[in-house]
């Protein structure tokens, strides 16, 4: 569990050394859908915002979040899926869901 936790640090940082904006947050149990819900959220008010970003990276593989890419793709925004190896629910790949901008990298 720490070395994980050290990658996905490592990872978050060399994203914020590139220009991402990185939203870092400690939770467990039930405050973890808090995180979900303030990301959704966030991921939404910037497809409304013009010009706020090309392509939005969403590091995570919960299948929580496809209603909100839904509606991101709907404002015409791409949105990039980044997950831990095997770790992004399948879904995702569905192509009725019309979720997927890119083809899987790895």
């Amino acid at each position: 569990e720490d070395v994980m936790s050290e990658q996905r640090v490592a990872l978050f940082e060399q994203m914020q050394a590139l220009h991402f904006e990185v939203h870092l947050g400690s939770f467990q149990g039930v405050q973890e859908k808090c995180v979900d819900i303030a990301l959704a959220v966030e991921l939404l008010h910037y497809a409304t915002v013009p010009d706020a970003y090309d392509i939005g990276v969403l590091v995570s593989g919960d299948r929580d979040f496809i209603p909100a890419l839904v509606r991101a793709r709907q404002r015409g925004r791409r949105i990039a899926i980044a997950s831990m190896r095997n770790s992004c629910n399948r879904e995702f790949s569905d192509s009725s869901i019309h979720v997927k901008d890119f083809e899987t990298a790895w």
